[in-house]
């Protein structure tokens, strides 16, 4: 009969070895040193990569600002050169009158009749009634399109030509007198007038009779289009009658590319006169 105690395997060696054994300690895949070699190389990657980009967008910068300081330059220096040319003009045109004063001397009809060409080419300081239409940008900016809250070109142009239109005998803009050859252009966030930079407010003054020019203008389509852009952009209108109000002479060149001498009444074409030295 077989022994229950051999049966159960008791007095016997336990397959599996149960006994104590050493603790283990968690090891990282990379040893500590490499670890932080890594971590230093990639924060000196990580530097030198924003100091290069800070470097360039520094150089790009200067870049730009050195170009915009010369543009600045360059518009002063125009600026400059423009006003010592003006100056130089109207040293010109007192040389002028004092040579039309001794022409003149003992001619009263030829006088009479050059100063009737001047008024009339707008070359004659003029003072009387008449209104002050007041343009001026928004103190606001649009921040969708700026343009819209600044008074552009052809806002001018259309005070001008609404003006005119009235009846104004005479129109100056800023001083700067509007005649047939005057050119209203836009240059950035100025408005050119006679080749002048004007800078808003805008103060138009026209001389004539200020009751029927105040009326037609304040009845016109510029007064209800300013009315709305007033509301909607901030663009100032202001319109006022004025016992006198001053309108200066053209001050710039008026030359004259198409005009032909007139035969006179009884003689000869003077077109057909001989000129000394010239073989015909």
């Amino acid at each position: 009969m077989a022994d229950p105690a051999e049966a159960l395997g008791l007095g016997q060696s336990p397959p599996h070895d149960y006994g104590p054994r050493d603790p283990r300690r968690w090891r990282a895949p990379w040893s500590a040193h490499a670890v932080t070699a890594l971590t230093a190389l990639g924060a000196l990657t990580v530097g030198f990569l924003l100091a290069a980009a800070l470097s360039a967008g520094r150089e790009a910068a200067e870049a730009q600002d050195a170009r915009k300081d010369e543009l600045i330059d360059l518009i002063g220096e125009r600026i400059e050169r423009t006003e010592e040319l003006s100056a130089q003009l109207d040293t010109l045109r007192g040389r002028v009158a004092e040579a039309e004063e001794v022409a003149f001397a003992g001619v009263a009809v030829l006088r009479s009749d050059v100063e009737a060409l001047e008024l009339a080419a707008g070359l004659t300081d003029l003072t009387g009634p008449g209104v002050v239409l007041v343009l001026d940008d928004a103190s606001d900016p649009c921040p969708q399109r700026p343009a819209d809250c600044r008074i552009q070109d052809v806002d001018l142009q259309l005070a001008i030509n609404t003006l005119f239109a009235a009846g104004a005998e005479a129109v100056a803009v800023n001083d700067q007198r509007v005649l047939s050859v005057t050119a209203v252009r836009s240059a950035g966030q100025t408005v050119l007038v006679n080749r002048q930079v004007l800078t808003a407010p805008y103060e138009l003054v026209a001389l004539g009779d200020r009751d029927a020019l105040e009326e037609t203008v304040a009845g016109s389509s510029l007064a209800a289009d300013f009315a709305v852009w007033r509301d909607e952009f901030g663009l100032r209108f202001d319109l006022e009658t004025t016992p006198a109000a001053d309108v200066p002479a053209f001050r710039g060149s008026v030359p004259v590319d198409l005009a032909t001498p007139v035969a006179p009444t009884g003689g000869a074409d003077v077109r057909d006169a001989d000129v000394p030295g010239e073989d015909r």
